[in-house]
């Protein structure tokens, strides 16, 4: 069985310091037990966060592979313990691997998802704290690992 795809974009580029070494510690070791890409887009200039918001969101949704399951980060998705997402991780990337669109400090348009992908999304949701958009990318890459260890029965999953 090929190892699980896994695409993140993200808007903007983790800056230099911890967050920057902790998003590049979490993607190697990724790298160790799936093909994984990180990108980003540019932010949007716009003044009113509304068109930011779209901006950014039709400049991600751009950056989509062709097939594969695309999981929006959305503060109304649905929000998953370690193991629920580890096996939920398992779903979607099976096949044509899966895709999570990291939006900008103003979040992610709603409109331009439904657009663009219909119905076809899932919506994840990392908890009811706001966090930036930065330490949000450092957390699902944190958990994508955490997912993929425990299905290889590595000691990382247990801590």
């Amino acid at each position: 069985m090929p190892p699980p795809v896994v695409t993140v974009v993200t808007v903007g580029r983790t800056g230099s310091g911890p967050l920057r070494e902790l998003r590049h510690d979490y993607a190697t070791r990724i790298g160790r037990m799936a093909t994984v890409v990180v990108g980003q887009v540019r932010p949007s200039r716009a003044r009113s966060p509304i068109v930011r918001r779209r901006e950014e969101t039709t400049a991600l949704v751009r950056e989509l592979p062709k097939r594969g399951r695309v999981v929006a980060l959305d503060a109304r998705g649905k929000s998953l313990d370690s193991e629920a997402f580890r096996g939920q991780l398992e779903r979607w990337s099976a096949g044509d691997g899966v895709t999570f669109l990291v939006g900008g400090p103003d979040g992610l348009d709603d409109h331009v998802l439904r657009c663009v992908l219909g119905d076809g999304f899932d919506r994840l949701s990392l908890g009811p704290m706001t966090l930036p958009h930065e330490l949000a990318l450092v957390v699902l890459l944190e958990q994508i690992y955490r997912a993929l260890a425990a299905g290889r029965n590595h000691p990382y999953s247990r801590h």
